[in-house]
């Protein structure tokens, strides 16, 4: 697989989990089927059914496994931070992100990884598997699928950015192209965190692409997903959409520096670059912020 002007790309899958005990087995299995010589990242916040244990477990058979236990629910935003850190800390080529519900196949991962580097239809930077665009498919019904397809729909009308879905964690990166930009979106911890990351990437200039995927409904556990995050995801939209009219509204920027956070000495860390922040630097092991 020659994508990245290299014979086999250092690649990185990430995942978060929180109470997805009866989901991770199965998906460590499928994930190092599918992408046999990829490293698998999981952070898990101190999930209350076991599901750390149970990751701990599975690493004795699986050596190219990193669990990354949090203390406390830290938000999903956060964990997604954390893997694009470590992804750009230990140079990897490509991250692919995905959901632990198993709602995204890991069979699917050669085809977004291949994509990134396909000449044919354009070498691109981003690519987001898709359920919303021609193709994909979903097994989601009701208000569930009005409300997923309504807000993506709008998402695309209102940023003019031309894509199906925006919503989704299931993409892959070329990790070369996060480095050196800010990281607008280090500061969101929810769902919006998507919304957030593929409109600051367009923006920024990378190449995106979609490919179509099927998306299963969780076969075990529950949502996550809170009940207003509908809401919290019109107010980001609105806040990204006004910060597109006026720039100087928007001053959520960040960069990762190295260093250790004196509470948990994790090293996963990015420094506000806001005026009136811009001694803080935040880490999203333990969401502490403290002074440089």
């Amino acid at each position: 697989m020659n994508i990245l002007n290299s014979d086999q790309p250092k690649v990185l899958v990430f995942t978060a989990t929180y109470n997805e005990i009866h989901n991770v087995e199965p998906l460590v299995v499928e994930i190092s089927q599918a992408a046999p010589l990829a490293d698998i990242l999981i952070v898990d916040d101190d999930s209350p059914d076991g599901t750390g244990q149970k990751l701990d477990q599975l690493k004795l058979n699986h050596p190219n496994l990193v669990i990354i236990h949090r203390e406390r629910k830290k938000g999903l935003g956060t964990a997604h931070s954390l893997a694009i850190i470590y992804a750009i800390k230990n140079q990897y080529d490509v991250l692919v992100t995905m959901d632990a519900d198993r709602s995204h196949s890991p069979f699917d991962i050669p085809r977004l990884i291949q994509r990134l580097g396909d000449k044919d239809q354009g070498v691109c930077d981003f690519v987001i598997g898709s359920r919303y665009m021609k193709g994909g498919s979903c097994d989601y019904g009701g208000y569930r699928k009005i409300l997923s397809v309504g807000g993506n729909w709008l998402t695309r009308i209102t940023t003019g950015i031309p894509i199906h879905e925006f919503t989704t964690s299931f993409r892959a990166f070329r990790v070369a192209k996060l480095e050196n930009l800010n990281m607008y979106w280090m500061k969101n911890r929810g769902y919006s965190f998507f919304l957030e990351v593929a409109t600051q990437l367009h923006r920024s200039g990378l190449e995106f692409a979609e490919i179509p995927i099927h998306f299963h409904d969780r076969s075990s556990g529950d949502s996550k997903i809170p009940r207003l995050e509908i809401f919290r995801g019109m107010k980001k939209l609105l806040a990204l959409n006004l910060a597109r009219i006026f720039p100087f509204l928007y001053i959520g920027k960040a960069r990762i520096v190295d260093g250790y956070c004196p509470d948990c000495s994790g090293t996963y860390l990015y420094k506000s670059l806001s005026s009136n922040e811009s001694n803080l630097i935040n880490c999203v092991t333990c969401n502490a912020e403290f002074e440089s």
